[in-house]
This record gives structure tokens, sequence and C-alpha cells, in this order.
């Protein structure tokens, strides 16, 4: 058995570095006839188990974006989103000025992006953190809160990503929101002139960030996403004094703190999910936002290779995900508002829940594939590699299968459902395409 083994890695590394030059569905031609290859379609319950498993939390610290809104899915219930995050000062110090007395206040966020309805209004509110943004990793993961006092905002809008505004009257124009900020939080910044602001290091002490989270919405709502870095974001204090009329903005830099929290209520949906159990396969669930992934297992596989009685060396495996649209479990799965995602992630499970990467996905994208194809509703995978070690571990061997994720998800709200081992739409199930070739000895 040891032989034969040795013998498979080898004739594995030939084929991979043919893959690098050929395209993988001709790979083996130097090995045999194309009269010999053997295709197989897994693509029933007896041959890929799966289930649906929450997520438990993921680390959000310095997500590329920050997300904010309350959204209700009839699949998969609510998500309601809000991020924490500090800020600091533009310039090395700041003196408000003798007769100093606050004008108005607004904090303004740069769109990036939405998911779900925008017809639908939603409520932010913005809160003072007064415990500090300071710890070890652990403490920005998406299940973290932390403590926040003074409410400084309650604004009712329809959010308007795609609308641009201009700006204090300037020619420039960007797609914004501009959030009215409570008048009293610049008279607390003025009379604390003289503790808060003699350095950026002491006005993060003394105002150590802000939380901005949205109240339940009472439609379909929405998830808004920002960009905290750019230069249209800030939070800006209007005022004057004894010398005139100007404004000071307050801004967050790719050294601050900021994370993503999210919370997630799946009771609340009208074809609720069924969690942890083989039994409910038809179909497969993913969400972003420390939401929901699912874990696929071919339980026959190994054995089916060894009643083969020969070494099978495998050429190419191909993972395909197919969309699940129309209704779904009585309700209907608008994907015209939970748009799918745009690219998958497949990992190799352990048994602990957590993961490690696939040596497919380390050849490259274009091999490993995961992108969603709109004409075809579908997402592939190439899994070769994975599927020859689970062959060659043998059908006892523990194997954990494969976790089914979003691609980033720390900071985008996309969900999708795909089609399962046990889908009604047999043609539309998920199944594992299999090219190998029989190896003698």
């Amino acid at each position: 058995m040891k032989t034969k083994r040795i013998l498979l890695a080898a004739l594995l590394m030939l084929m991979f570095f043919v893959s690098c030059k050929k395209t993988p569905q001709h790979i083996g031609d130097s090995l045999q006839p194309n009269s010999s290859y053997i295709h197989v379609a897994f693509s029933g319950n007896q041959n890929i188990v799966s289930e649906v498993c929450r997520v438990d939390s993921l680390s959000t610290k310095s997500a590329t974006l920050s997300l904010v809104g309350d959204l209700n899915d009839p699949q998969f219930g609510n998500s309601n989103l809000s991020f924490y995050s500090q800020i600091g000062l533009t310039s090395n110090s700041l003196i408000w000025g003798e007769g100093a007395t606050t004008d108005s206040i607004v904090l303004q966020l740069l769109y990036a992006g939405y998911y779900g309805d925008t017809l639908t209004p939603l409520t932010i509110k913005v809160y003072e953190v007064t415990e500090s943004l300071t710890g070890d990793s652990l403490s920005y993961y998406s299940n973290v809160s932390f403590e926040v006092g003074d409410e400084l905002a309650n604004y009712t809008f329809q959010p308007t990503p795609r609308t641009k505004v201009t700006l204090d009257n300037d020619s420039l124009t960007a797609n914004v929101i501009r959030i009215p900020i409570d008048n009293s939080l610049g008279e607390k910044f003025i009379n604390d002139q003289e503790t808060g602001f003699a350095s950026n290091d002491v006005f993060m002490n003394y105002f150590k960030g802000i939380r901005v989270s949205c109240e339940p919405a009472s439609g379909t709502g929405s998830i808004c996403y920002f960009n905290l870095l750019n230069t249209s974001s800030f939070l800006r204090v209007y005022y004057h004094n004894d010398h005139g009329t100007t404004f000071y903005d307050f801004n967050v830099s790719d050294k601050y703190i900021r994370f993503n929290h999210f919370d997630h209520d799946y009771s609340t949906a009208q074809a609720p999910i069924t969690f942890n159990d083989t039994s409910f396969n038809e179909y497969i669930y993913v969400q972003s936002t420390a939401g929901v992934r699912s874990r696929i297992q071919f339980p026959e596989l190994a054995q089916w290779a060894e009643d083969q009685n020969t070494n099978v060396l495998i050429n190419e495996a191909k993972l395909t995900l197919t969309g699940a649209n129309g209704i779904i479990n009585g309700v209907d799965n608008d994907t015209t508002i939970f748009t799918q995602p745009v690219q998958l992630v497949v990992v190799k499970a352990k048994e602990d829940g957590s993961y490690s990467l696939l040596p497919d996905q380390l050849v490259g994208t274009n091999y490993f594939g995961g992108y969603y194809e709109p004409e075809t509703d579908q997402v592939w995978f190439r899994i070769s590699e994975y599927v020859q070690d689970l062959i060659l571990a043998g059908p006892d061997a523990e194997d954990y299968g494969l976790y089914i994720y979003t691609y980033s998800g720390a900071f985008n709200a996309k969900r999708w459902i795909m089609h399962g081992p046990n889908s009604p739409e047999i043609d539309k199930r998920i199944k594992l395409d299999i090219v190998y070739s029989k190896i003698d000895d």
C-alpha cells in the first residue's frame, strides 16, 4: 500500500505541473487516450451530505468597509449590523478660541454600497463610546460590544447610496449621508478645551470613539456600506468664536481601531433554516457577516475509489453549485433584492469547527474558481487535490468535509441559497464531476 501511495503522489505531482500549462479538462492526454476517460457525476444524497451551520463570529477589526443597517429576510430572518470606530484630530492640537460656540455638528459618511431594499426608511443612532477601544485581537470580533454613553444622534432617513449630493456648496459631489449630531457634543468639546485637545493621543483618550447602530426596520430594510477612510467621511463641528465662523473636522485613520458588530435572529424567518441536521439537505445556505455557512461531505467517495480494484488518479474534480430561485419552502426567494455574492470560498473543515485552506486554492483563483457566473447562476470549484488526498487516506480515515462561505464576510452582507444534495430539482443538485485515470502497478 505504501508503494502505491508513493506512486500516486508522484503521478499527482506530475499532473499538477502539466495542469499549469494545459486546459484542465485535457489533463492526462499524455497518459492514456480520451476513450479511456471515465466521467463520474455524484449528485445524490447517498454520495454528498450537507448541513447548515451558524458562524460563531469572525474578526472584523480594520474591515475595509463599515456596515450599519437592519434587514428582514424571509429566509434568513433579521440581521442588525453596527460599527465602532475611534476618531482623531486632523491637526497636532486644537484650540477652539475665545468665545467659541457650537453652531451645528454633522457626521458625514461616504457610501460604498448597500444590500437589501433602500425604499425602506432606516433610523440610525450614534453613541459616544465610554470604554477604551484597546485590547487583544479577540476584542474586535463581530460578537463583541463596548460600553456606550450619551446618545448623540437619532436620525431617520431613506438610504440613497447612488445619489450624489453637493458638499457645503462645493462643486465637488459625493454619495454621502449627513447625520445631524446633537450640539451638546460640541459644547462638551469646547468646555474641555484645556484637558482634551493638547494632542491626538490626549484627545483619543478623552473621547474614545463612536458607535453607529440601527433601529429595527419596519419593512425589508437594508444594510449600508460606508468607507470611513475616505476624505469625504468625517465628524465636522461648525462653530464660531470672537474671530469669526469656521469648522473643524475629526476623521478616521487606518491606524485607528474600527470594527463591525453583527447580530442575527433566524427565528423571525418565514421559512426558517434547519441547522446542524444532515437530513434537511434540499438546500445549501451561506450568509456573510458571521451568519451562516454550510458543510458538505463525501462519505462514499473513498470507498468508491477502493472498489475500482486499482489505483485511481484524479485528473480533475469539479464541484458545481447552482442557485435556488423562486419558491423555497413555501416562501419566495427574491434574488432581485437579495442578490448573489460575487464570490464564495471553500475550505477544509476540522474537527473543532475551524478550517484550513485547500491545496487546490494555492494554485490560483483562475484554476480554483469560486466566482459567481450570472449566465448559469452557478459557482464552481476545482478540488482535485482534496479529492485525491481523500481517496489516498482510505474509507476508514476521518474526514470532516468542506465548509462553504461567502467571500469577505467581514464587510459585505450578501447571502445565497443553492440546490442541495436532495433538491426537488434533480438537474440542479450540487454535484461533483470527476475525471480520473486507472493506474495499474
